[in-house]
């Protein structure tokens, strides 16, 4: 198992934008990220207060953090100095049952196709075994923009 202090030397998420707490597995095509949804979460005070559901929004970020982690563990720490990823394309995306603080989110994904430096995943997200979201999505990894 790799904990969230390994999980940031590998990829640039950090504080609330880091969403995976755990990776379970991994290769250099797969992984299974873990996600605990807690009550202190920054968006649980203000999606649907009083009855806060995880927004579908960062399920698919949670995923593509997994994904991340793949791509990125690929690389060497040279290799992914300054490296980010971004989101090019996202597709297929569902939405099965709601995920709320107490779920313990799987993220499980898996590399469809990788060229130069674009990586197409599809994930699926769980929650006790049953699916609550999915996604295809594509990512581009290069330098952090400098705003220019």
């Amino acid at each position: 198992m790799i904990d969230a202090k390994e999980i940031e030397t590998v990829i640039p998420h950090r504080g609330d934008m880091r969403l995976v707490d755990e990776i379970r597995e991994y290769n250099d095509t797969s992984a299974v990220g873990i996600k605990y949804v807690r009550d202190d979460e920054f968006w649980c005070s203000g999606h649907f207060p009083g009855d806060p559901i995880m927004p579908g929004v960062l399920q698919v970020e949670a995923l593509a953090q997994t994904a991340c982690y793949v791509a990125f563990a690929r690389m060497t720490d040279a290799e992914r100095a300054g490296m980010l990823g971004y989101f090019t394309t996202m597709e297929k995306i569902k939405f099965s049952h709601m995920v709320r603080p107490g779920d313990k989110l799987e993220l499980h994904v898996e590399l469809l196709m990788t060229k130069m430096k674009l990586y197409k995943f599809h994930g699926i997200a769980l929650v006790g075994g049953k699916k609550v979201a999915e996604a295809t999505f594509t990512a581009v990894i290069q330098r952090a923009d400098s705003g220019q």
